[in-house]
């Protein structure tokens, strides 16, 4: 019988060049049979779930699948949720669907855990009126954070309507930090509060009032470079500022001094392409995402009978320019985008192609902007919500790079 033969692409032989200890590993772990180069082609043809099994037979096969090197090599993507049905926080093969870890927490921790935000090995979870839980999934360790400071002002009788918390990482330190905010009704008015807490800390600390009321829901707000950026609530405020964007730098731990502009109001009334621009939009159909280091917004819209979902990218920060690289067509043919049947996305894969997270669906699909084609990747039921894991699950410590 012939054997097989197996080939070795150019991204792949990069990516080894780039980090060579994996060959230095796979050497140690290799007993001859096959050439070293052949065997971690082998390997990284392996599902990450298969890889964590493998793992587990003997010393040299777990250092060879940590090592940095060949962790950054494995072309290995991993969403986050959280269960509906039981206490767990359950860690998913991109590609197949299949369960690679489960975390369990407290099923009273997480019972209505809408909120989810991930940064390196860690994923944050919170719902409105419960505790905030921060899992090391490295490590399988829920951390239960302290109550937050007092939440109400101005009156003793005012109630907390709405509380979430987002993760976030100091770019320049490293250091992990949670944000709360929490929405508030007085006699007359509504008003936010918000605290943040360092990991390796264990105390809240106040801080000033964001200058908008802004949005609490996970698809509504994003942390890029060490900023959490969120839009104004659709349910309060003006709603004439429906793209702009508070943003909140969790190194000093203050909001911008000014609202962000985004792309509708930074466009409005200018051409495109030689047309005008003219944007008019209702609040729930913008997201916030982060997608290759950027901040991104999600605009869904029907515009004569076709509904797309565009996505805009902040490509500079500072002169706050934003470019539409994406119009992504409707997942479902023929169906109108509503509330219930919108795409989410997640991250851009190395050829190219957008994976979404298709809420009605419950499913996580591929498009592909060069064919204006979908791909179903994997069935995932049965989650308040999802996000992409930014750790890795084969190194500890290793993310994806800024």
């Amino acid at each position: 019988m012939a054997s097989a033969r197996v080939i070795i692409t150019r991204s792949k032989r990069a990516r080894l060049a780039a980090a060579p200890q994996p060959a230095d590993a796979a050497a140690a772990a290799n007993d001859g049979v096959l050439p070293t180069e052949i065997l971690l082609d082998i390997l990284l043809r392996l599902p990450i779930r298969a890889l964590c099994r493998l793992r587990l037979v003997c010393r040299e096969w777990r250092s060879l699948t940590s090592d940095p090197g060949f962790a950054r090599a494995h072309p290995s993507r991993v969403v986050a949720g959280v269960c509906k049905l039981r206490g767990e926080i359950k860690l998913v093969d991109l590609f197949s669907g299949d369960a690679v870890k489960r975390v369990p927490v407290d099923e009273a921790q997480v019972r209505y855990g809408h909120n989810l935000s991930a940064q390196a090995d860690y994923v944050c979870v919170s719902e409105t009126e419960g505790p905030t839980c921060v899992v090391n999934v490295a490590t399988c360790f829920v951390t239960v954070l302290p109550d937050a400071v007092a939440a109400v002002k101005h009156a003793a009788a005012d109630k907390v309507v709405k509380a979430t918390s987002l993760l976030g990482r100091v770019r320049s330190t490293g250091e992990y930090k949670v944000l709360r905010t929490h929405l508030c009704r007085g006699h007359d008015i509504y008003y936010h509060t918000c605290d943040v807490i360092a990991l390796d800390d264990g105390a809240w600390r106040a801080r000033p009032d964001p200058l908008m009321h802004i949005s609490g829901d996970f698809e509504r707000r994003a942390v890029v470079n060490g900023v959490a950026y969120f839009l104004p609530n659709p349910n309060h405020g003006d709603n004439r500022l429906r793209d702009i964007i508070a943003s909140f730098d969790l190194a000093t731990e203050e909001w911008g001094p000014a609202m962000l502009h985004g792309p509708f109001s930074s466009h409005h009334g200018t051409t495109f392409n030689g047309r005008l621009i003219m944007f008019t939009t209702e609040g729930r159909n913008l997201q916030l995402a982060e997608l290759d280091g950027c901040l991104v917004t999600v605009h869904w819209n029907t515009y004569q009978g076709r509904s797309s979902t565009d996505l805009w990218f902040l490509t500079d920060v500072d002169k706050v320019l934003w470019t539409k690289r994406y119009s992504v067509r409707c997942s479902s043919p023929g169906r109108k985008l509503n509330e219930y049947n919108k795409s989410f996305p997640l991250v851009i894969l190395d050829d190219g192609r957008i994976v979404h997270w298709i809420q009605r669906e419950q499913a996580l699909r591929a498009y592909d902007p060069k064919t204006f084609t979908w791909a179903d990747l994997a069935i995932v039921r049965d989650y308040f919500c999802i996000g992409m894991l930014k750790g890795n699950l084969l190194c500890s410590g290793l993310q994806e790079v800024e």
